[in-house]
């Protein structure tokens, strides 16, 4: 089997499990739940389950033979229909979100006097906080390095496409992906870029926009702090001039 196959599926949004049974259906091609479950390593309880699932999604469906239900899948371009299914559903639900934003919103209040501090986990959290912040006005500290590592690309490109345009400024580690980011992501009126001096460097990504502060630990649980406090935001401000000062401007501005 090709090697991109399981990452695609999980892009698609099938998990782990998921994606095993889905494969040992298809290679399968008609089973019962027992055989499917010996072939996906999972248990025959636990495959049924995930059968069910797949059946949802209208990934497989189901034979009755002598009485014997099998699974069999459908076509692979099914995968085709359930993504857009999936996105006439977030388009819907993006639409009944919007609706619901004021009554959303007037039910919190920003923390000035006691900072109100919350943390996300994982890959996915990661990409919707940054989506969430770069569209907004911001100062941050960033080692493209690290989060190269992570991504496996420029987060910001991967988000917003290769015409993306940032608003703020940007403190880059300066390294060999901090030139490859300056070449990918061009600065303009309203965004500028400069280089940390050498020997200064850090393994996460400081952002702060608004009364917020926003860390990004690229460590094994890809951890997100966010903390809401007008005064330590603007200290950390306070801290990224003294930095920018300091800090090198890129050839490209």
């Amino acid at each position: 089997m090709h090697p991109s196959i399981r990452p695609l599926l999980k892009k698609v949004g099938l998990d782990d499990k998921q994606i095993e049974i889905y494969l040992a259906v298809l290679s399968l091609k008609t089973a019962k739940a027992s055989e499917i479950a010996a072939l996906g390593r999972q248990s025959r309880s636990h495959a049924y389950i995930i059968l069910r699932e797949l059946e949802r999604m209208g990934l497989v469906s189901e034979i009755e033979e002598n009485r014997i239900i099998r699974f069999v899948a459908e076509p692979p371009q099914r995968l085709l229909t359930y993504l857009h299914d999936r996105e006439r559903q977030y388009r819907e639900l993006q639409t009944l979100i919007q609706g619901a934003m004021p009554v959303l919103t007037s039910m919190t209040s920003a923390y000035v006097a006691t900072p109100r501090v919350t943390t996300l986990k994982g890959l996915e959290g990661m990409k919707q906080v940054y989506r969430d912040i770069l569209v907004q006005e911001f100062v941050g500290m960033y080692n493209a390095q690290t989060a190269l590592n992570v991504f496996n690309e420029n987060i910001v490109t991967m988000l917003f496409g290769k015409e993306a345009k940032l608003y703020g400024r940007d403190l880059l580690v300066n390294n060999e992906a901090a030139t490859r980011y300056c070449k990918d992501i061009y600065p303009h009126d309203g965004y500028a870029i400069r280089l940390l001096p050498q020997g200064i460097t850090f393994a996460t990504d400081t952002i702060v926009y608004g009364d917020v502060v926003t860390l990004f630990a690229f460590d094994e649980e890809n951890t997100i702090i966010r903390i809401e406090n007008k005064h330590i935001a603007d200290t950390f401000r306070a801290w990224f001039e003294v930095l920018w000062q300091i800090s090198a401007e890129t050839g490209a501005q």
